[in-house]
């Protein structure tokens, strides 16, 4: 393979993993996936859940508390309950390293000049670039005591569900849901038309 071909072939892949970043979405809100992405919901006693919202490396760490909250007020309210008290809270920063290089190398392989892989160093081979970047993401998670009744006014770990739902419920992203199909009248003959 001539070496301008083989220099073309590394710029689209580059090309192609950049776009393929720009096209990754924050986590919406919804139930965790397989990959932990979204909410989890754990019932500790009647009125005591441990609520969390994970997301993937381009949802904020904001957007990641104000999910875990927006939960929080969800099941208050689907268990009947007013507000909610905060009685343990974090968000974790979970960092991982994403490993690429260029894969080219500056040296001798047959002559100088730049060539595919390489490893040595001096007139018998060259090194290739690699880099190593950071991926952040974030996780949120609660225990929570669910109370019915008017929420206490001097407690700053207390939240009405119903106003966090009002407050943040217009921010929240979801999944879009599927196009609905209508059916198509049927004919006598069942052709559909």
């Amino acid at each position: 393979m001539s070496r301008t071909r083989m220099q073309v072939r590394q710029i689209a892949a580059i090309a192609l993993l950049g776009l393929v970043a720009a096209c990754t979405n924050p986590t919406p809100y919804q139930p965790a996936t397989e990959e932990g992405e979204g909410y989890t919901t754990q019932q500790i006693e009647t009125n005591r859940f441990r609520v969390s919202f994970q997301g993937n490396s381009v949802t904020s760490r904001q957007t990641v508390d104000t999910y875990m909250l927006y939960r929080c007020a969800e099941v208050t309210l689907e268990n009947g309950y007013n507000y909610f008290v905060i009685v343990n809270r974090a968000v974790d920063k979970n960092t991982a390293y994403e490993g690429y290089g260029d894969n080219l190398a500056w040296g001798w392989g047959g002559g100088w000049g730049w060539r595919h892989g390489g490893a040595g160093f001096g007139p018998w081979g060259g090194t290739g670039m690699n880099y190593t970047e950071p991926v952040n993401s974030y996780d949120a998670i609660a225990d929570i005591v669910l109370y019915r009744g008017t929420k206490p006014a001097n407690d700053p770990y207390a939240y009405d569900a119903r106003e966090v739902v009002t407050a943040i419920g217009p921010t929240i992203m979801r999944i879009a849901p599927a196009p609905r199909t209508s059916a198509l009248p049927t004919s006598p003959t069942g052709t559909g038309y």
